[in-house]
Formats: C-alpha cells, sequence, structure tokens
C-alpha cells in the first residue's frame, strides 16, 4: 500500500510540475500588478512583442541616467501597445530626472486609465501627492525675514529631504509570481476535496468492516467485508493524492510571495514589460 501511495504522489506531482511550465508561458506578455487580467489594447502579437523590446531597451538607457532616451523609448513602447503601464514608466523618468510637472502629467494619465489595479493606482496617487506638495511649495515665494524672524543659531535646521521614490518593480517576475500564486491556492482546493473525499470513503469502509462483523449470513459478511477492502484502497489512494496535491499548492504559494517580494527591488514600477498547478521549474527569476 505504501509503494502504491508513493508511486500516486510522484505521478501527479509531475502532472503539476509540467502543468505549471505550460500556464507560465502561456501567460499574456504584458499584466498589470495585481490578480486582474490586462487591459485589451487590441494590439496584435508582434505589436507587443515589438512594445517589450522597446521598455527593455528603455529600462537600459534609465539605468544609464539617460532618462531622455528613456522617455522616448517608453513612448513609442506605449504607442504601439498602449499598455497602461508605460505610462507609469514615463513619469517615472521624469521624476527620477527632476521634471516633476511632466512626471505629475503622466501620474495623472495613468490613474485614470481603465484597467488599472488598485495597488498600482495606489503607488501612483502617493506619487501625486508627494509631487504636487513639492510643486506647491517651490511655487510659493518666501517673505523676506528681519532679524526679529532669524532662528537662532543653535536650532537644528527643520529636515526638508524629499521623501524617496517607491522601490522599482519588474513587473515580469511580479507576473510569474502571481501565476504560482493562483494556481498553488487552485490545488490547495482541489487537494482539500480530494482529501475529504478520502475521509468519507475511509468512513465508509469502517462501516463496512463493521457490518463484516455482525453479518449473520457468511456470504453476506464476506461481501461486506470486500467492499470494505476495496473502499479503504480507494480512500488510500484519494488520501495520498490530495496530500500530494496539498503540498505542490503550498509549494507554489510560496514561492509566489517569494517572487513577488523579490520585485521589489528590481527595476521600474510598476511593470516594465512582459510578464500551474504545481512548482513552474521553468519560470525564470
Amino acid at each position: 500500500m505504501t509503494s502504491l501511495l508513493s508511486a500516486l504522489s510522484s505521478i501527479t506531482l509531475s502532472l503539476s510540475l509540467a502543468l505549471g511550465s505550460t500556464v507560465a508561458l502561456a501567460a499574456p506578455p504584458e499584466e498589470p500588478a495585481s490578480d486582474e487580467a490586462p487591459a485589451d489594447t487590441g494590439a496584435s502579437d508582434e505589436e507587443k512583442d515589438e512594445a517589450e523590446s522597446l521598455s527593455e531597451q528603455a529600462i537600459v538607457k534609465f539605468s544609464a541616467k539617460d532618462y531622455d532616451g528613456a522617455v522616448e523609448l517608453f513612448q513609442k513602447a506605449y504607442d504601439t501597445d498602449p499598455q497602461p503601464n508605460y505610462l507609469f514608466n514615463i513619469g517615472r523618468v521624469h521624476e527620477e530626472a527632476g521634471k516633476l510637472e511632466k512626471a505629475v502629467e503622466f501620474y495623472a494619465t495613468f490613474v485614470k486609465q481603465p484597467g488599472v489595479d488598485i495597488d498600482s493606482r495606489e503607488v501612483a496617487l502617493d506619487r501625486l501627492k508627494v509631487l504636487r506638495a513639492i510643486l506647491q511649495e517651490t511655487e510659493v515665494k518666501e517673505p523676506e525675514k528681519g532679524p526679529e524672524d532669524e532662528e537662532p543659531e543653535d536650532e537644528a535646521p527643520e529636515n526638508t529631504s524629499p521623501v524617496p521614490p517607491p522601490d522599482p518593480v519588474d513587473q515580469d517576475a511580479e507576473r510569474k509570481g502571481k501565476i504560482m500564486r493562483g494556481a498553488g491556492f487552485g490545488l490547495l482546493g482541489v487537494g482539500a476535496g480530494v482529501l475529504i473525499g478520502g475521509a468519507v470513503v475511509g468512513a465508509l469502509a469502517q462501516s463496512d468492516n463493521g457490518k463484516a462483523g455482525d453479518a449473520a449470513d457468511p456470504a453476506a459478511g464476506q461481501e461486506l467485508l470486500s467492499s470494505s477492502q476495496s473502499k479503504a484502497v480507494t480512500a488510500d489512494v484519494l488520501l495520498g493524492v490530495g496530500g500530494a496535491l496539498l503540498l505542490t499548492g503550498v509549494v507554489l504559494v510560496a514561492l509566489g510571495y517569494r517572487a513577488k517580494a523579490k520585485t521589489e527591488r528590481v527595476a521600474l514600477a510598476p511593470s516594465f514589460g512582459p510578464h500551474g498547478g504545481g512548482v513552474g521549474v521553468h519560470l525564470r527569476f
């Protein structure tokens, strides 16, 4: 019995691995940083690929502090495949270049786009609040100070350091983490259902076994005993498969959240281009 369960668990895990890879590779090339599907821009596959290539080139320009070149490439990517995340990236580049008015313009346009998820919209709104406050303060002329308004020399100056921008995000890794989390939670649900079914069949097996011992007719008792043994085997199989599915789901969810945490330290936020059940061993991080 133990060897049978082990073999079934191995087969189930192998199928999960294969399924995870297939789902990940078949995912759409672009996706907002949430569990919602990306906006349908109507762009063809060729246009999407071209936009992704332009986005990757823009990241290189940004890393080299060629902000004008990065903005130009992100704009071309958006013109080719109008995903809202390209607008956020343009705003982010303008902010890094010190062009706060342009950054506000693109962040404001981004949050109004359909299909933008709540988390990404909140990030953009936070940047808008900070940048608008900075612009408002710099536009107001400070009144001339007289001798009575001068601060004592021993007082510490007020900390006017700007709020640092959010950590960049690699949307490709974030998309993969989201796929793994979704597949993992799905496998957890299926595994739990299989385990419950195994428990029910096991209870029926015990019931038949008890009835076999109490049967007055030997033939009827033998029939109940045979039924009990068959149900016990079925219960063992269901429990083994359910346990394997649960384990695979837990691993997928853990890897998905790990990938999500890692994306907070990689590239521009919330997106830079492309974004089972089971453990998708062919995924890149």
